[in-house]
């Protein structure tokens, strides 16, 4: 976790007084679908292809609980234990096909916001996802980007409310704009952002969370719009 905080603090720590908003996008079934794959061997040499989200997520957890794993990303811990688990589809971005009504939006800078994409995916795919922005014309410099590399977006988020701190007691961003197709995430940021005595006493009073559900449809994709 302290190497990942060094990671991103540098970016927030540039100019940060004039920041009020934090955008903050996911990548994969976000800003884009892939045709990444994840394959599975367990120690028990049975097999499993992973073609989504939804299949990813639901095979991690089953596994952790069998192994009687507590972790947000339980990747890692699984590895160390005998589970060969081939990510290598997410160090690239594997034809892609642009979100447009998140891309649409992400397009939109402000002097007053920063824009970050914070992806699960490690940080050897940063650079590929950045190159896709520049490929459809989205300034790659405008965006900060986050590999969480096993941790929770919740608790990455608190941490980057509480590292600018003004001199009021209180955190310089009153407002996360939150783009993410997985329930597990929105559930982990909410509990973490919304519901949190940990980082109350730094929330200023007009504080906002405002999360934006990206659905897959049959003609596509929309958003949904949750509060705290």
């Amino acid at each position: 976790m302290k190497h990942l905080l060094e990671n991103w603090r540098k970016f927030i720590a540039e100019d940060y007084e004039p920041v009020t908003t934090l955008r903050i996008f996911d990548f994969d079934e976000t800003i884009a679908h892939t045709e990444s794959e994840t394959r599975v061997t367990a120690p028990d040499g049975s097999t499993a292809t992973l073609r989504d989200q939804q299949e990813f997520e639901e095979y991690m957890n089953a596994a952790a609980d069998k192994e009687g794993i507590e972790a947000f990303d339980a990747v890692d811990e699984l590895m160390d234990i005998g589970y060969k688990i081939d990510l290598s589809d997410f160090s690239i971005v594997k034809d892609p096909d642009e979100i447009k009504i998140v891309t649409d939006i992400m397009r939109e800078f402000s002097d007053n916001s920063k824009t970050y994409i914070m992806t699960a995916r490690r940080g050897n795919s940063l650079g590929p996802i950045m190159d896709y922005l520049d490929e459809i014309d989205i300034d790659s410099s405008q965006i900060r980007p986050i590999a969480t590399q096993g941790e929770s977006k919740g608790d990455v988020m608190v941490a980057m409310m509480k590292n600018k701190i003004l001199p009021n007691g209180k955190s310089n961003i009153n407002r996360i704009e939150y783009y993410e197709d997985s329930q597990k995430n929105i559930d982990d940021v909410r509990a973490k952002i919304c519901n949190n005595p940990e980082i109350e006493e730094v929330k200023p009073e007009d504080f906002e969370l405002i999360i934006y559900k990206v659905v897959r449809i049959d003609s596509g994709y929309k958003l949904e719009t949750i509060a705290c």
